[in-house]
């Protein structure tokens, strides 16, 4: 595995953007799905929305909390792994979906390719902040973007040329994408440690490899724990209506007899707005008040979302694309502000700002489910386009810090 790379820095941050499409391509196929694999292997009997609260919640167990760990490993392990595997494992178990035969199988390779997704985000996050040259919030906003826009478009180029043309059986021929990619990664990005590139002074002056003495990890967090509280509740609840949405209104849209090419068309464009948000929120971190971005994204894609789930046609669409763009706009201070808080341990801060924040919102999709077969899918995604109002009382607290 080499250890220089023939790129600079700044195509290699390009190159890692493309992987963060191609692995969130496959990574946000389920909420398409998932209307199809209930019809598959669930019974005529069994309650749809907590079964699919069932199946969120296992995948997002695995791709989210996994990042907690994998942020921890890869603090120590200075190695482009994650980054490899985490893009094979993603590919081949959630292509393999289409022909599980059994809910016990499709929970197993939804656990094996949440594993992939929770292995790659840590390290290739911090490997994005490291390559940015002292643009940290363009550069990870960059990088998720890529993510966004392989979560928003990526999932309707493999439901609409493969799944619906051919059907659920078809999709192992998806991983070949994936598997491509992981092959080039160890040739592209370089494998140094992130200080051994031209970042920010504050970045470089962390410690980064096993060798140097790291300050413990509570002994980190400690003098930082209101702030850093603060920040954490602020993406799980960004994340409880997020993936609410994301998830549940593609059952909803189902229920209102959309077919399925316009159901996967609305989830595409309601997470290509979120993608949208994340990079003009990001751009801004740089050059703007965090508090105030804050503020207004938490309190202005409210009425947004809510009157976009009371419309219908161009309206409805016109507003829940503004609605989760406002909403995301504020995803990539969370993450900068954090790792600027543990500069020791950014693996870990952005681990915590993405896969802990995640997994509450997919562990939550459970009670969402059951909550919707008693209340009907309308009035619960109505409650959870309130729910960023709750935090806004929160931002102060941040801002005193």
């Amino acid at each position: 595995m080499p250890k220089n790379s023939p790129l600079s820095p700044r195509k290699q941050l390009y190159f890692l953007t493309v992987v963060h499409t191609v692995i969130d391509s496959y990574a946000t196929v389920l909420p398409h799905l998932l209307p199809l694999l209930l019809k598959k292997i669930a019974s005529q009997t069994a309650a749809r929305n907590s079964l699919a609260g069932i199946i969120i919640s296992v995948y997002s167990t695995f791709s989210s909390l996994g990042q907690i760990f994998f942020g921890w490993a890869s603090d120590r392990f200075q190695t482009l792994h994650f980054v490899t595997f985490g893009v094979a494992f993603t590919a081949i178990a959630l292509s393999l979906l289409g022909i599980a035969p059994s809910l016990f199988l499709a929970l197993v390779l939804l656990g094996i390719g949440g594993c992939g997704v929770a292995a790659f985000h840590p390290k290739a996050t911090s490997q994005a902040a490291a390559l940015a040259r002292g643009e940290r919030g363009f550069a990870i906003s960059i990088f998720l973007t890529g993510g966004n826009i392989g979560r928003g478009l990526g999932p309707l180029a493999i439901m609409y040329l493969v799944v619906y043309r051919y059907g659920l059986e078809s999709m192992p021929w998806c991983m070949s994408a994936g598997v491509l990619i992981a092959l080039l990664i160890p040739k592209i990005i370089k494998t140094s440690p992130p200080a051994a590139v031209n970042v920010s002074p504050q970045v470089v002056a962390a410690p980064t490899n096993g060798s140097a003495k790291r300050k413990n990890l509570w002994g980190a967090i400690r003098p930082h724990l209101q702030p850093l509280l603060v920040l954490y509740l602020l993406s799980v609840v960004r994340t409880i209506t997020g993936i609410g949405l994301e998830n549940f209104l593609s059952l909803y849209l189902d229920d209102l007899q959309y077919s399925d090419f316009a159901r996967s068309g609305v989830i595409g464009l309601f997470i290509f707005a979120g993608s949208m948000g994340i990079m003009v929120g990001g751009s801004l971190s740089d050059r703007i008040n965090y508090y105030g971005l804050l503020l207004f994204s938490f309190i202005v894609s409210v009425p947004l979302l809510y009157f976009s789930l009371h419309s219908s046609g161009g309206t409805f669409l016109t507003l829940l694309f503004l609605g989760n763009f406002v909403l995301s706009s504020s995803t990539t201070i969370n993450i900068v502000l954090a790792q600027r808080l543990l500069p020791e341990h950014e693996n870990i801060a952005s681990s915590f700002m993405m896969g802990a924040a995640w997994s509450i919102g997919g562990l939550l999709s459970i009670p969402v489910g059951i909550l919707g077969d008693h209340f009907g899918l309308a009035r619960v995604l109505d409650g959870l386009v309130m729910l960023p109002l709750i935090t806004v009382v929160l931002v102060p607290l941040l801002k005193r810090k």
